[in-house]
């Protein structure tokens, strides 16, 4: 066996979900529960049936790349030979990882509260991890001097999302810009920043998410349209960057999936064809949010106002505070409402749980209430 897998642990929220139960109010999986749209579908099919369906490049098809490319427009990385076209946005993670950091010299920062599987995906490659904890106190408030202090001689990657999962902020314009100021102002090798890009078109902010890509040369961004149009199950997701660093890349992605599904390769170039079809959703969870902002308040359970993504950190009452699992498994239990223990996303998501509000609003209604009644009936 690999030793190295014996020090990754099993998806908490996986497992969290695995115990649901008819009746129970799901707020853990961060999977859209609006149906997608079938017309770029059947322009796939349409497209197999003429041309049947053979291997893509390995790289994804130049149509879509270039169509990705463009969309995005970041400087430096407009041409299609930027793109390598993925398994889902966690590949396109992998392969920044994989091709970035030497694992004998090299430690990526990781941002947190984080998605899971960004020091899963290091550990897996030997890469050492260290992070850096946003400010409970501050909401979760994205914070350039906190990284830029953390950095240390071999720190060669920092890894961000913004939208973020799980906290839902976005990281404002300034602050980026002084991450990439204090970043470039660094002698020696460059350190490169990993952007999870996921939930780009998911933001409730007056304008749209700025990317570290825009202010920074040494940046890779992961992308997929898994949250955007509701498509999870299409794996579809790419890797953006430097030219160099894509044809890197794609040496890894040839050797470990030869190269993503020709189908997902086609819906998606029907979706980019039509970039309005990547924020249709945006309406339908900006009404949802104000549902949940405003359950959230009636009942008096302290929170974190999402600005993106469609996640939102509640925090737990003091006499819960110090053990986010058990107060999960509690939660799960005693009201059959299921949410993610803020631990899940490092240490600094202690005390904190993770709703997913893609829920009906019925559900969401049911769901609040009950974790309002279990606060209360612990203390809060």
């Amino acid at each position: 066996m690999n030793p190295r897998l014996d020090e990754i642990a099993p998806s908490l929220i996986r497992a969290l979900h695995a115990r649901k139960r008819p009746g129970d109010v799901d707020f853990s999986l961060g999977e859209p529960t609006l149906r997608p749209d079938p017309r770029p579908f059947d322009a796939a099919t349409a497209w197999v049936r003429e041309h049947g369906c053979p291997y893509t490049p390995n790289a994804g098809s130049t149509d879509l790349r270039g169509l990705i490319a463009g969309y995005h427009a970041y400087p430096g990385m407009a041409d299609a030979g930027n793109v390598c076209v993925t398994v889902g946005s966690e590949e396109a993670i992998y392969l920044a990882i994989k091709t970035l950091l030497d694992p004998a010299t090299d430690e990526a920062l990781v941002v947190e509260p984080a998605y899971l599987a960004y020091p899963k995906l290091c550990a897996l490659e030997g890469v050492r991890t260290r992070s850096v904890a946003l400010a409970a106190a501050e909401g979760f408030r994205p914070n350039a001097a906190a990284v830029l202090g953390a950095l240390r001689p071999e720190t060669r990657m920092v890894v961000l999302a913004s939208p973020c999962n799980p906290t839902g902020r976005v990281w404002p314009q300034a602050e980026l810009r002084a991450l990439a100021d204090g970043l470039a102002a660094r002698r020696g090798l460059p350190i490169w920043v990993l952007s999870d890009e996921v939930y780009r078109e998911l933001y409730f902010t007056t304008a749209p998410p700025v990317s570290m890509a825009s202010l920074y040369p040494h940046t890779v961004v992961a992308g997929s349209v898994s949250k955007s149009n509701a498509l999870t199950g299409l794996r579809l997701g790419w890797l953006l960057g430097p030219a160099e660093v894509v044809a890197q890349a794609v040496k890894v992605h040839a050797l470990v999936n030869t190269a993503a599904s020709t189908f997902a390769d086609r819906v998606a170039v029907e979706l980019f064809r039509d970039p309005a079809s990547l924020a249709a959703h945006r309406p339908l969870y900006a009404e949802r949010r104000g549902v949940l902002l405003g359950l959230l308040t009636r009942h008096d359970v302290p929170h974190v106002e999402p600005e993106g993504a469609f996640y939102c950190m509640v925090c737990l009452p003091d006499a819960l505070s110090g053990n986010s699992l058990a107060a999960a498994e509690r939660l799960l239990e005693e009201k059959r409402v299921i949410a993610v223990p803020g631990t899940a996303f490092g240490p600094s998501g202690e005390g904190w749980l993770r709703l997913s509000w893609v829920a009906a609003a019925d559900d969401l209604e049911r769901g609040i209430a009950r974790i309002a009644e279990f606060f209360a009936e612990s203390g809060g």
